[in-house]
């Protein structure tokens, strides 16, 4: 009996369907996984920083924003905010995460062995949204102690908690586009961070829309994060949440398809 090639192997696993894509998915996710377990200070210092800001912001624009109120009222408003800007941020890491992938040779690896091509991508995406999950139940547990409370059922909380990693997780492919066009790890944080630092701030999550200028209103009203911040803010309080839920789900999808489509064809074409 002949043996077939290697290469041939290779090629009918990588075209082997539906279901041995997810389970290659599942594989490179749970070696993903494993890697962010045995190294926990990547969760905790990528919370730290919208922690850190939280915390700040609470102190310095409670009197401001919600002046007839407490800084237990601002929690409440500015929480929501935090969760999404920590997530955005992290997404940085995700993309770094995947160039070291690329730039070590576990790309070139994974690409001798019969695996989906689509598999290091996507159980890069999976297992960052694993460690964004964790980091929005950190920042909430953190934002229960500066008196952020929730006011609705289970099914509420639960969507509090998934939403913002649906969210960011679509973003996590901008970065990993940029993590496969870059040259050098730095690149990706170069590349991400002058675009989130409008989106987070210029949004109704430090502070409401009749807050900034006109000018900038159309923009803020607008912006995805703001949806998503209001979003949240509704599964918590139980006020009007299911227009805005579905507006940061439309956002989601809108993006996850056009770069996760640029970020697979470049990685096919870095590998070709």
């Amino acid at each position: 009996m002949t043996i077939p090639p290697a290469s041939n192997l290779v090629a009918k696993r990588r075209e082997g369907g539906i279901t041995r894509t997810l389970n290659d998915i599942a594989l490179i996710t749970q070696r993903n996984l494993l890697l962010d377990i045995r190294n926990p200070a990547v969760i905790v210092g990528a919370t730290g920083f919208p922690v850190f800001l939280m915390l700040i912001f609470t102190a310095s624009f409670a009197r401001v924003v919600v002046p007839q109120g407490s800084y237990v009222d601002y929690a409440q408003f500015l929480v929501p905010l935090s969760i999404v800007q920590g997530l955005l941020f992290s997404t940085t890491s995700i993309g770094t995460a995947l160039y070291n992938d690329l730039d070590s040779g576990m790309d070139t690896r994974l690409r001798t062995l019969p695996i989906a091509r689509s598999a290091l991508l996507a159980g890069r995406i999976s297992a960052g949204a694993g460690r964004l999950l964790a980091q929005v139940i950190i920042i909430t547990l953190v934002g229960y102690f500066i008196g952020f409370r929730f006011q609705t059922g289970i099914f509420s909380i639960i969507t509090f908690l998934l939403l913002p990693v649906v969210f960011a997780s679509a973003f996590s492919w901008i970065a990993v586009f940029f993590a496969v066009k870059a040259k050098a790890a730095e690149s990706v944080q170069v590349s991400m961070t002058p675009w989130l630092l409008p989106l987070t701030f210029l949004s109704i999550g430090l502070v409401p829309l009749e807050g900034f200028p006109e000018w900038l209103q159309g923009f803020v009203a607008i912006n995805p994060v703001s949806a998503a911040a209001q979003a949240l803010r509704g599964l918590a309080t139980g006020g009007s949440a299911i227009g805005f839920v579905l507006e940061t789900l439309l956002w989601s999808v809108a993006i996850t398809v056009i770069f996760s489509t640029l970020a697979i064809r470049a990685y096919q074409r870095r590998s070709a």
